[in-house]
């Protein structure tokens, strides 16, 4: 017989079978069961990095949110002393009234107990059309007053074609004296003398009679398009699986009666708003500096005092949804400022929530209020 032939030899085959063989059920147990703790470890590491994610996001919705109500309330607040710190208006009755551009309330009341305490202010004030004031081009009318639109074309970038807006009123002011007419309709008319477009505005009352008589409004006189604004934190009951809330909103007013308009005008600036404070500062020698520390005594009365030059705005808001960590909700462990200096006197605190609160604030100079300036 052949070498190639012959038959191989029967340990060469037993050895070839051992080194073929698969795998023992304690081997495939051990591999199974470190493949398990590794796909749980994955799963475990994705799932923190979702909560982180969620949390992060909901963290920066709010910090963001409150920011640009923040710098919403900071620009009207700047302005409300924009030509002059009181106007003149006539009242239901027809007498005539004055009010101050600014008025403050400093919260009194709990915005809802027990769960949130605070204490909220609220602003009434004007809110000025931007970009959008003219002159007076006649002198004041019993009905009417007449006013030059933008001379500009009406391409250029930042004119507003239309000089006054539904629910705007028209202050006029020379700088030392302001009043304010609501008109019913407008009409635009040429001034042939002129060569210029002229908005003849039918006011509701009698400007001649609103002016002061010892510093008239002459034409040439500024007048600023203006709607009363009120800002503050209205509360809003829980419904279904949402949780309760309170929101930072801004209601158009009417600028005679500081009454809501019929319909209702409101923007809601910022959601998740547990509390919206205003302080006040003097600077009574002009320095540049605050006489004294900050004080919850501001604008209410006619007269401004002329020395109040600085606000300070401070929102508390919060996140829209609960924080959650790998044991469950995130408990808050620490008051917020607002909760640290609120005396609530035999009332209980609220109970921990898990919401992450952040305290924003800026400050405001309100030079204007006491010297009327663009």
């Amino acid at each position: 017989m052949r070498r190639h032939q012959r038959r191989p030899h029967p340990l060469a085959l037993a050895r070839t079978r051992r080194s073929a063989r698969g795998l023992t059920l304690v081997e495939l147990m051990l591999s199974a069961g470190l493949g398990i703790m590794m796909l749980g470890a994955a799963v475990a590491v994705l799932l923190a990095a979702g909560r982180m994610r969620r949390n992060q996001q909901l963290l920066s919705d709010a910090n963001e949110e409150a920011r640009t109500a923040l710098r919403q309330v900071s620009r009207i607040l700047a302005s409300a002393g924009a030509g002059g710190a009181s106007y003149t208006f006539e009242d239901a009755a027809g007498l005539r009234q004055q009010r101050p551009s600014l008025l403050f309330a400093n919260g009194a009341v709990a915005l809802h107990e027990p769960t949130m305490p605070q204490r909220p202010d609220s602003l009434t004030l004007l809110r000025y059309g931007a970009d959008r004031r003219t002159v007076l081009t006649n002198p004041l009318a019993i009905n009417q007053v007449s006013v030059a639109p933008d001379g500009r074309q009406p391409t250029t970038p930042g004119v507003e074609p239309e000089i006054f807006l539904e629910g705007e009123s028209a202050l006029i002011t020379n700088f030392q004296r302001s009043m304010l007419v609501p008109f019913a309709s407008k009409a635009l008319t040429m001034d042939s003398a002129n060569a210029r477009n002229v908005v003849q505005l039918t006011t509701a009352v009698n400007p001649v009679a609103l002016q002061d008589s010892l510093i008239p409004i002459q034409p040439g006189a500024t007048v600023f398009p203006v709607r009363a604004v009120r800002i503050y934190v209205e509360y809003v009951a829980a419904l279904g699986k949402i949780p309760e809330r309170a929101d930072l909103v801004m209601e158009t007013v009417n600028p005679q009666t500081l009454l809501p308009l019929v319909p209702v005008q409101r923007t809601v600036l910022a959601k998740d708003i547990e509390d919206f404070q205003v302080q006040w500062a003097y600077d009574r020698n002009d320095d540049g500096v605050a006489d004294e520390a900050y004080s919850d005594m501001g604008p209410s009365g006619i007269q401004l005092d002329p020395g109040l030059a600085f606000a300070r705005l401070t929102i508390s808001a919060r996140t829209s949804s609960t924080l959650v960590t790998d044991q469950g909700e995130y408990v808050v462990n620490e008051e917020t400022p607002f909760e640290r200096g609120i005396d609530l006197g035999t009332e209980p605190r609220p109970p921990v929530s898990g919401h992450r609160r952040r305290v924003l604030s800026t400050v405001v100079l309100l030079k204007n209020l006491a010297a009327s300036r663009i």
